[in-house]
Protein backbone atom coordinates (compact mmCIF):
# COMPACT_ATOMS: atom_id res chain seq x y z
CA UNK A 1 0.00 0.00 0.00
CA UNK A 2 1.05 3.71 -0.66
CA UNK A 3 2.26 5.96 2.41
CA UNK A 4 -0.83 7.44 4.11
CA UNK A 5 -1.07 11.08 3.75
CA UNK A 6 -4.20 12.49 5.17
CA UNK A 7 -5.87 15.88 2.96
CA UNK A 8 -7.37 18.48 4.31
CA UNK A 9 -10.87 19.13 4.71
CA UNK A 10 -11.55 15.84 3.62
CA UNK A 11 -14.26 13.07 3.12
CA UNK A 12 -12.42 10.03 2.95
CA UNK A 13 -14.58 6.89 1.14
CA UNK A 14 -12.37 3.62 2.12
CA UNK A 15 -13.07 1.00 -0.55
CA UNK A 16 -12.14 -2.81 -0.03
CA UNK A 17 -11.07 -3.60 -3.61
CA UNK A 18 -9.95 -1.65 -6.84
CA UNK A 19 -13.39 -2.11 -8.45
CA UNK A 20 -15.24 -0.99 -6.20
CA UNK A 21 -13.25 1.74 -5.93
CA UNK A 22 -13.35 2.45 -9.81
CA UNK A 23 -17.19 1.91 -9.54
CA UNK A 24 -17.80 4.24 -6.75
CA UNK A 25 -16.02 6.88 -8.69
CA UNK A 26 -18.31 6.78 -11.50
CA UNK A 27 -21.28 6.47 -9.56
CA UNK A 28 -20.82 9.66 -8.10
CA UNK A 29 -19.72 11.11 -11.46
CA UNK A 30 -22.91 10.29 -12.45
CA UNK A 31 -24.75 11.57 -9.44
CA UNK A 32 -23.32 14.77 -9.99
CA UNK A 33 -24.23 14.89 -13.34
CA UNK A 34 -28.00 14.06 -12.38
CA UNK A 35 -27.77 16.80 -10.12
CA UNK A 36 -27.32 15.42 -7.12
CA UNK A 37 -24.50 17.77 -4.84
CA UNK A 38 -22.35 15.24 -3.56
CA UNK A 39 -19.08 16.77 -2.43
CA UNK A 40 -15.28 16.08 -2.79
CA UNK A 41 -14.25 13.35 -1.64
CA UNK A 42 -10.99 11.23 -1.64
CA UNK A 43 -11.51 7.57 -2.61
CA UNK A 44 -8.66 4.90 -1.40
CA UNK A 45 -8.07 1.23 -2.88
CA UNK A 46 -7.89 -0.40 0.81
CA UNK A 47 -6.52 -3.66 -1.67
CA UNK A 48 -8.41 -5.91 0.78
CA UNK A 49 -10.25 -5.54 4.56
CA UNK A 50 -7.34 -6.94 5.90
CA UNK A 51 -5.24 -3.70 5.41
CA UNK A 52 -7.85 -1.55 7.27
CA UNK A 53 -6.39 -1.92 10.66
CA UNK A 54 -2.77 -0.39 9.56
CA UNK A 55 -4.41 1.87 7.12
CA UNK A 56 -6.25 3.67 9.73
CA UNK A 57 -3.35 3.36 12.36
CA UNK A 58 -1.16 5.18 9.83
CA UNK A 59 -4.16 8.02 8.87
CA UNK A 60 -4.18 8.59 12.49
CA UNK A 61 -0.51 9.33 12.80
CA UNK A 62 -1.05 11.79 9.62
CA UNK A 63 0.09 15.45 10.85
CA UNK A 64 -3.18 16.67 9.29
CA UNK A 65 -5.02 13.84 10.57
CA UNK A 66 -7.64 16.42 12.68
CA UNK A 67 -8.34 18.08 9.34
CA UNK A 68 -10.56 15.03 8.12
CA UNK A 69 -13.92 15.47 8.38
CA UNK A 70 -15.19 11.61 8.02
CA UNK A 71 -14.57 8.58 7.08
CA UNK A 72 -17.08 6.23 4.57
CA UNK A 73 -15.99 2.34 3.93
CA UNK A 74 -17.41 0.55 1.24
CA UNK A 75 -17.24 -3.42 1.15
CA UNK A 76 -18.58 -6.71 0.15
CA UNK A 77 -20.51 -8.40 2.76
CA UNK A 78 -19.25 -11.68 1.07
CA UNK A 79 -20.95 -15.02 1.38
CA UNK A 80 -19.83 -14.54 5.15
CA UNK A 81 -21.83 -11.86 6.20
CA UNK A 82 -22.02 -12.09 10.13
CA UNK A 83 -18.51 -12.62 9.65
CA UNK A 84 -17.40 -9.53 7.58
CA UNK A 85 -19.84 -7.31 9.89
CA UNK A 86 -18.06 -8.69 13.50
CA UNK A 87 -14.54 -8.01 11.56
CA UNK A 88 -15.44 -4.83 10.83
CA UNK A 89 -17.26 -3.69 14.05
CA UNK A 90 -14.09 -4.90 15.69
CA UNK A 91 -11.89 -2.40 13.59
CA UNK A 92 -14.06 0.24 14.57
CA UNK A 93 -13.92 -0.38 18.11
CA UNK A 94 -10.32 -0.50 18.16
CA UNK A 95 -9.69 2.71 15.88
CA UNK A 96 -10.55 6.16 16.06
CA UNK A 97 -13.41 5.19 14.29
CA UNK A 98 -15.48 4.37 17.25
CA UNK A 99 -15.81 8.29 18.31
CA UNK A 100 -15.04 9.71 14.45
CA UNK A 101 -17.93 10.35 11.98
CA UNK A 102 -18.18 7.43 10.14
CA UNK A 103 -20.04 5.55 7.95
CA UNK A 104 -20.34 1.70 6.34
CA UNK A 105 -21.94 0.54 3.21
CA UNK A 106 -21.65 -3.12 2.80
CA UNK A 107 -22.73 -4.39 -0.82
CA UNK A 108 -24.82 -5.90 -2.23
CA UNK A 109 -27.53 -3.64 -0.26
CA UNK A 110 -30.08 -4.31 2.67
CA UNK A 111 -32.66 -6.56 2.96
CA UNK A 112 -36.42 -5.43 3.57
CA UNK A 113 -35.46 -6.72 7.69
CA UNK A 114 -33.26 -3.79 7.25
CA UNK A 115 -29.85 -6.15 7.28
CA UNK A 116 -26.91 -6.19 5.17
CA UNK A 117 -27.52 -8.94 2.62
CA UNK A 118 -25.19 -10.98 1.29
CA UNK A 119 -23.22 -10.79 -1.70
CA UNK A 120 -20.79 -8.66 -3.66
CA UNK A 121 -20.94 -5.70 -5.39
CA UNK A 122 -20.83 -7.34 -9.07
CA UNK A 123 -23.93 -8.55 -7.67
CA UNK A 124 -26.21 -5.11 -8.16
CA UNK A 125 -24.34 -4.95 -11.89
CA UNK A 126 -25.29 -8.11 -13.25
CA UNK A 127 -29.37 -6.98 -13.18
CA UNK A 128 -28.09 -3.79 -14.20
CA UNK A 129 -26.05 -4.72 -17.88
CA UNK A 130 -27.53 -2.73 -20.66
CA UNK A 131 -29.35 -5.08 -23.28
CA UNK A 132 -27.99 -3.11 -26.37
CA UNK A 133 -23.95 -4.55 -24.68
CA UNK A 134 -24.80 -7.98 -26.05
CA UNK A 135 -23.73 -6.42 -29.59
CA UNK A 136 -25.25 -8.44 -32.65
CA UNK A 137 -26.17 -11.17 -30.69
CA UNK A 138 -29.80 -11.39 -28.94
CA UNK A 139 -29.14 -10.23 -25.36
CA UNK A 140 -30.66 -13.22 -23.53
CA UNK A 141 -28.80 -15.94 -25.38
CA UNK A 142 -25.48 -14.43 -24.74
CA UNK A 143 -26.29 -14.21 -21.06
CA UNK A 144 -27.60 -17.32 -20.99
CA UNK A 145 -24.13 -18.76 -22.40
CA UNK A 146 -22.42 -16.51 -20.29
CA UNK A 147 -24.54 -18.60 -17.12
CA UNK A 148 -24.30 -21.79 -18.83
CA UNK A 149 -20.27 -21.77 -19.05
CA UNK A 150 -19.99 -20.72 -15.25
CA UNK A 151 -22.10 -23.09 -13.95
CA UNK A 152 -20.40 -25.68 -16.03
CA UNK A 153 -16.98 -24.11 -14.21
CA UNK A 154 -18.40 -24.25 -10.75
CA UNK A 155 -19.40 -27.83 -11.59
CA UNK A 156 -16.21 -28.99 -12.78
CA UNK A 157 -14.46 -27.30 -9.49
CA UNK A 158 -16.29 -29.27 -7.04
CA UNK A 159 -18.96 -28.61 -4.00
CA UNK A 160 -15.24 -27.46 -2.13
CA UNK A 161 -14.14 -24.91 -4.73
CA UNK A 162 -17.04 -23.12 -6.16
CA UNK A 163 -16.12 -19.78 -7.37
CA UNK A 164 -17.13 -17.32 -4.66
CA UNK A 165 -18.45 -13.98 -6.12
CA UNK A 166 -20.08 -15.49 -8.90
CA UNK A 167 -21.50 -12.59 -10.87
CA UNK A 168 -17.86 -11.38 -11.12
CA UNK A 169 -16.73 -14.29 -13.03
CA UNK A 170 -20.09 -13.81 -15.35
CA UNK A 171 -19.79 -10.59 -16.13
CA UNK A 172 -16.14 -11.24 -17.68
CA UNK A 173 -17.56 -14.13 -19.36
CA UNK A 174 -20.59 -12.63 -21.11
CA UNK A 175 -17.99 -9.44 -21.93
CA UNK A 176 -15.58 -11.91 -23.85
CA UNK A 177 -18.70 -12.46 -25.75
CA UNK A 178 -18.51 -8.77 -26.82
CA UNK A 179 -16.39 -6.53 -28.93
CA UNK A 180 -16.78 -3.50 -27.35
CA UNK A 181 -16.56 -4.71 -23.84
CA UNK A 182 -14.01 -7.93 -23.75
CA UNK A 183 -11.18 -7.46 -21.38
CA UNK A 184 -12.07 -4.22 -20.14
CA UNK A 185 -12.52 -4.35 -16.20
CA UNK A 186 -15.60 -3.69 -14.74
CA UNK A 187 -15.13 -0.03 -13.69
CA UNK A 188 -13.69 0.49 -17.61
CA UNK A 189 -16.97 -0.68 -18.97
CA UNK A 190 -19.05 0.75 -16.79
CA UNK A 191 -17.82 4.12 -18.01
CA UNK A 192 -18.38 2.96 -21.35
CA UNK A 193 -22.11 2.45 -20.33
CA UNK A 194 -22.27 -0.91 -19.85
CA UNK A 195 -24.46 -0.86 -16.87
CA UNK A 196 -28.08 1.13 -16.31
CA UNK A 197 -26.80 3.66 -13.18
CA UNK A 198 -30.50 4.65 -12.48
CA UNK A 199 -31.26 0.79 -11.96
CA UNK A 200 -33.68 0.00 -9.04
CA UNK A 201 -30.52 -2.17 -7.46
CA UNK A 202 -28.56 0.74 -6.55
CA UNK A 203 -31.35 2.59 -4.32
CA UNK A 204 -29.26 2.04 -1.32
CA UNK A 205 -26.05 3.09 -2.69
CA UNK A 206 -27.70 6.59 -4.30
CA UNK A 207 -29.30 6.94 -0.62
CA UNK A 208 -25.67 6.04 1.21
CA UNK A 209 -23.70 8.72 -1.06
CA UNK A 210 -26.69 11.37 -0.74
CA UNK A 211 -26.52 11.71 2.52
CA UNK A 212 -22.72 13.42 2.18
CA UNK A 213 -25.10 16.41 1.42
CA UNK A 214 -25.98 17.01 5.04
Amino acid sequence: MTAVKAVPKQILVLCERLDIAAFVDIYIKYLRIEGVAIPNVRIINLQCLDNLPQYLQGLEKAEDFSDIEKVLLIADAGIKRLETEHFLYSVKQHSFLVDFDYDLYLFPKKSAAGNWSPGFMEDLLVPALKQETSECCYFYNLHNIAHEYIFSVNNSRGQKNRIVNYSRNFLYGYFAGTERFVGLRLGEAATKGAFDLNHEGFKDLREFLIRLER
